[in-house]
């Protein structure tokens, strides 16, 4: 039985919380992940037979996983370490800077027996600079990072709810650790991965950095500020209904919005109907005032409801509850039970959902301790295919992507396997290349870097026989339209395959191309109400704060880009495309699936806890304003840390003690003490950053209409390449027509130029 597209990959897992969802990325997808390291357990499973393979935490994340606890500071166990790392794949680990190289266990110490053996090393802050050797949890890599600048209130940092820093931190170094193996499959060599979190988070933050490197060409504040729910965008925003809460906006249909009001006699709506639709377009502030308005009147599921008969993408804010009940996860079989002979557990999932290589059932943490000798038979009984030895400027060079994506979560899938050295062709027509769209944006400018950029209207008679020459010589395409609309143009992964049998087709709609819901109208906030992520991510008692930016556009992305890479490693098993589906409805879901699963198994639901640890192993685990105006985060895990803080602050409590302390130097004593701090930064304090400036993060772009910018490089550094020169972002739409037509799809100058004329490139 196929195990999923991964099967066959070989993984040693080292991860604390911190990269623990890497590896469950991987095992799930079919990888062969041996756990050597214990972890935090979270609440406990109610159910006796459950319990007896851990907590809550060790459902989430090991399920499937073998486990073989070693002691690495025992030289038996370090051999054992050592057996186990001549016949994996990859290392993913999270050991503090140093320790594995004391111990003799750093990747420069296994390559010899292992050449092809790839380490990707989560660290807080990476393996070099000034903080490399600083202390950090979630919340405080959400302060540092940037996240906790815009999530809250603003009197009031809100950390997103279930360790969403580590999440972010764990995609990235699953798929550096994919596209690593893909080149070591290529090269014969291995490489050692130095995988920043505090550069993976900050670099994750939708508005942060376009608003700070653009503020002589945009009307956006430079230093992004903290405002609750409102979209940076200013149409989007949570409000209570009569009942419950509702992300409301009035796209993409202003007119069926006003029409609405007015059929429903709302009077505060008059001024709005008496105005031409262009004016009503620019006075959005008495528009969103006069919706809140409206929702007070009304259910919270009659307004959702009713505004998405009428095409209007409002998001009702669920709770976990209603999640775990939802018709459309139910339709899509998103709650799957674990396979094995105990009580019902259901775990949410998969990832995404793959065709030719579908995903396994759950399975349950490992009850035994594997046999060393059995597993490494396994193993070593599959020997690596012989590499080409060709030489690669970059992991990913050779591999070209068809990128039909807009805004963000496609788009900054792209940018991540662009920065890798794939090929992105990125499509474009002009009547859609709009507001954030527009290479003419800074936001655009942000998330398209490393793609060269064509113009084809999908509704010419010829268009389809371009993309059909594009996807002949391509071997990913990525789409997030809404459901149906490539079906009609006739550009479906049928027809595609039919092109090209090797093609990975990932599709990446709201909720799903089929089930109840498929049709709905939804942004990044829509998302964040109807998976939970808003309710969550609040202060006790409220719903209409949730994340500062669309956290699960930048998740979703992230699952594409791990999903991609996965297809391909089947690929390479199977020599067959297939086609990808995710619903970003459900990468929101699942990235709080702890959350989940403790309501479906425990009747445990989640509600909001604000900056409070949401499994009770953090304490304290809270923001404190300090003498100076700023906000400092101060986490203790252990009882250990928090003799630490009791040194730094004395017998105060840490609210006192921060207040009556300037914010750099509080952060410093506890973070010279052994206690994880960090100070709330925003884009302003984060280009000055020590710790990034001296790895390097911050880089230079001479770009054709914006001039000399600012941008971020990837968050890693890699020891056998080097991921520079980056592709400056395309400064207009069809900016390489003539190159990649001609280069991709045969044809002459002349008839491309002819196609601009016609109407096909435009």
């Amino acid at each position: 039985m196929v195990k999923g597209p991964l099967e066959g990959l070989r993984v040693i897992d080292v991860t604390d919380d911190s990269g623990r969802f890497a590896t469950k990325l991987l095992s799930e997808s079919g990888a062969s992940v041996v756990r050597v390291v214990p972890g935090s357990s979270g609440p406990a499973m109610r159910a006796s037979d459950a319990a007896a393979r851990g907590g809550l935490l060790d459902w989430w994340y090991d399920g499937g996983k073998s486990r073989v606890p070693l002691d690495l500071d025992a030289e038996a166990d370090r051999q054992v370490y050592r057996r186990l790392a001549a016949a994996a794949d990859l290392v993913v680990e999270t050991e503090p800077p140093g320790r594995l190289a004391a111990l003799g266990l750093d990747h420069s110490d296994l390559v010899a027996e292992n050449p092809r053996l790839v380490q990707v090393s989560l660290t807080p802050f990476g393996l070099t600079g000034p903080r490399a050797q600083w202390r950090t949890t979630d919340l405080v890599t959400a302060a540092l990072g940037g996240v906790l600048s815009l999530s809250g209130l603003p009197d009031e940092p809100v950390n997103p709810w279930g360790r969403q820093s580590f999440n972010v931190g764990s995609f990235i170094a699953a798929i550096s650790g994919l596209a690593g193996v893909r080149a070591a499959r290529v090269t014969g060599s291995g490489q050692h991965i130095d995988l920043s979190l505090h550069e993976a988070v900050c670099t994750t933050i939708e508005q942060l950095f376009f608003q700070y490197w653009f503020d002589d060409v945009q009307a956006y504040p430079k230093v992004a500020p903290r405002q609750g729910s409102l979209h940076w965008i200013g149409a989007y925003v949570v409000v209570p209904a009569k009942t419950g809460w509702v992300m409301i906006t009035p796209a993409p249909n202003v007119p069926g919005l006003l029409q609405w009001m007015s059929d429903e006699g709302f009077p505060d709506a008059e001024p709005l109907l008496d105005m031409p639709i262009e004016e009503v377009l620019v006075n959005v502030p008495l528009l969103m005032k006069t919706m809140a308005a409206f929702a007070l009147t009304k259910d919270a599921t009659e307004l959702f409801e009713e505004a998405q008969r009428r095409h209007i993408a409002y998001g009702e804010v669920l709770t976990v509850a209603q999640i775990t009940s939802n018709v459309q996860h139910a339709f899509r079989d998103f709650f799957r039970p674990v396979e094995w002979d105990g009580s019902e557990v259901r775990i949410p999932g998969p990832v995404a959902r793959f065709t030719g290589t579908p995903i396994a059932a759950p399975q349950p943490p490992s009850a035994d301790e594997v046999d060393v000798d059995a597993l490494v038979a396994e193993w070593t009984a599959r020997p690596a295919a012989a590499s080409s030895g060709k030489s690669l400027r970059k992991p990913l060079e050779g591999l070209r992507v068809l990128d039909l994506s807009h805004v963000l979560a496609g788009p900054f899938c792209t940018r991540l396997l662009g920065d890798l050295g794939a090929d992105i062709v990125k499509v474009q027509t002009e009547e859609r290349a709009t507001i954030v769209n527009d290479p003419n944006h800074p936001y655009f400018y942000v998330w398209n870097r490393s793609k060269r950029a064509v113009s084809l209207n999908m509704k010419h008679e010829q268009a389809l026989d371009v993309v059909r020459r594009l996807i002949e010589v391509s071997d990913v395409v990525i789409e997030n339209f809404s459901a149906g609309v490539l079906k009609r143009w006739g550009f479906t992964y049928e027809a595609a395959s039919q092109w090209n049998p090797n093609i990975i087709y990932l599709t990446m709609s709201g909720c799903g191309h089929e089930g109840p819901w498929s049709n709905l109208v939804t942004y990044a906030p829509t998302i964040h109400a109807l998976s939970g992520l808003t309710y969550l991510s609040n202060p006790p008692g409220r719903g209409d704060v949730g994340p500062g930016f669309s956290l699960n556009d930048h998740a979703a992305g992230m699952s594409a880009a791990f999903s991609i890479l996965a297809a391909l490693e089947a690929r390479a098993n199977t020599g067959r495309g297939q086609h990808v589906d995710i619903s970003q409805m459900e990468t929101g879901a699942y990235i709080i699936g702890p959350a989940l699963i403790d309501h479906l198994v425990n009747q445990r639901e989640a509600h909001p806890v604000g900056n409070a640890d949401p499994f009770g192993e953090i304490e304290p685990n809270e923001c404190y304003p300090t003498a100076d105006g700023r906000w400092l985060a101060i986490s203790c895990r252990n009882d250990e840390e928090r003799a630490r803080l009791a040194s730094v602050a004395g017998s105060v409590d840490p609210a006192a003690w921060a207040a009556s302390v300037a914010g750099e130097d509080a952060q410093e004593q506890l973070q010279a003490a052994g206690v994880p701090a960090g100070l709330v930064q925003n884009a302003a304090d984060l280009m000055d950053d020590p710790q990034l400036v001296a790895r390097g993060l911050w880089q230079h772009c001479d770009h054709a209409v914006f001039g000399g910018r600012p941008y971020d490089r990837y968050p890693a550094l890699w020891s056998e390449m080097d991921l520079a020169p980056y592709t400056p972002p395309p400064a207009y739409v069809g900016e390489h027509n003539f190159e990649v037509y001609e280069e991709l799809a045969g044809m002459d100058v002349e008839a491309i130029a002819a196609g601009m004329g016609e109407g096909l490139f435009t």
